[in-house]
């Protein structure tokens, strides 16, 4: 069998766990708990840490995983680890030379469609699940906390959830905040975690003292995994390929999205309910002004209240200017005759 494209180690080694025998499960959750490099020592290393025999070894990695040997385990690992602490320079440095800009428009497209598409229909039905019954389930608080430039993700996703149902939170990332949150955290409480290559220090152990207080974790990551991933109650994957010398972040809204579908699926005539309540109060905010023509009947006025005009039609009024009439005395001010 040779050496199957596609899915990354963790993830294959996530899909096989119900199959797995007793002695595979112990080799899978050292490799999934244990250092990113712990597959990278011989099978005799990995079978002691595992507590297993070698041939379990051998078994796993070509029965389970579906490589050709431990060799070709080895590589492919050795390739991920690699890929999954690219700097953003990096990634930068790999992107130059490789674009034309005649060919921007048709490639972003293609690019972005691709990782939308490998993104949504990758991702494991019972992950899904397990996330839309966690953030859909109102016995639970539900905040979200991101990084540098996934915090706009979780800005997103609270903004929607918030329309679907109550006690939903959005964790700002300023240690006062985060401190405030993590002092009220407990197993009534479920937070929606973003980490994204280059894996951020302070998200992870605000995720760990989250998961030590008993709060719910479900993790929006990349395919090479946050290590958040050991700790996670759902993990929902999204691609980082993209047009452009950054990594984007559009295929991961687009997962964002589903799971937000699933849970207004999951919560049905409640959520729907709430989204009716939430959208009459905010439209005391946010409804179109009326125009200058529009009577105040149609515009929702009362009769006594004049129609309210536009910003954008206010006219100024003409600027006063001093009129010159040569060498004598200047004239009064008089209105702008332009």
């Amino acid at each position: 069998m040779g050496e199957p494209p596609g899915l990354r180690i963790a993830e294959r080694i996530r899909q096989r766990l119900a199959v797995l025998s007793p002695s595979e499960r112990r080799v899978a959750r050292v490799l999934l708990s244990g250092p990113p490099t712990i597959g990278l020592e011989s099978s005799a290393r990995l079978a002691q840490h595992a507590g297993v025999s070698g041939p379990t070894i051998s078994r796993f990695v070509t029965h389970q995983l579906g490589f050709e040997n431990y060799a070709a385990f080895q590589r492919a690992l050795r390739e991920e680890i690699s890929a999954r602490v690219l700097s953003p320079v990096e990634v930068y440095r790999q992107y130059q030379g490789q674009q034309e800009p005649a060919n921007l428009l048709s490639q972003a497209g293609a690019r972005l469609g691709e990782s939308v598409a490998a993104s949504v229909s990758s991702l494991d039905r019972d992950e899904l699940g397990q996330a839309a019954a966690l953030l859909g389930d109102t016995r639970y608080h539900a905040l979200a906390i991101g990084g540098w430039f996934s915090q706009l993700a979780a800005g997103y996703l609270v903004s929607v959830l918030r329309e679907l149902r109550p006690g939903v939170r959005l964790v700002l990332p300023v240690p006062a905040e985060r401190a405030a949150a993590l002092a009220d955290l407990s197993r009534k409480d479920v937070i929606a975690v973003f980490d994204f290559r280059r894996y951020e220090r302070d998200t992870h152990d605000f995720a760990s003292a989250a998961h030590a207080a008993g709060a719910r974790i479900v993790l929006f990551t990349d395919p090479w995994l946050s290590p958040i991933a050991d700790i996670a109650d759902a993990l929902l994957p999204a691609e980082v390929d993209g047009p452009s010398p950054f990594e984007s972040l559009t295929p991961t809204i687009a997962v964002v999205e589903t799971l937000l579908t699933a849970v207004a699926d999951s919560l049905g005539d409640a959520a729907r309910a709430h989204f009716e309540r939430f959208g009459g109060i905010a439209d005391r905010w946010i409804r179109s002004w009326p125009t200058a023509t529009e009577p105040a009947a149609a515009a929702g006025l009362e009769p006594e209240q004049e129609p309210v005009t536009p910003l954008g039609s206010i006219v100024p009024a003409p600027r006063r200017q001093r009129r010159d009439s040569g060498p004598g005395p200047q004239q009064e001010l008089t209105d702008s005759e332009e």
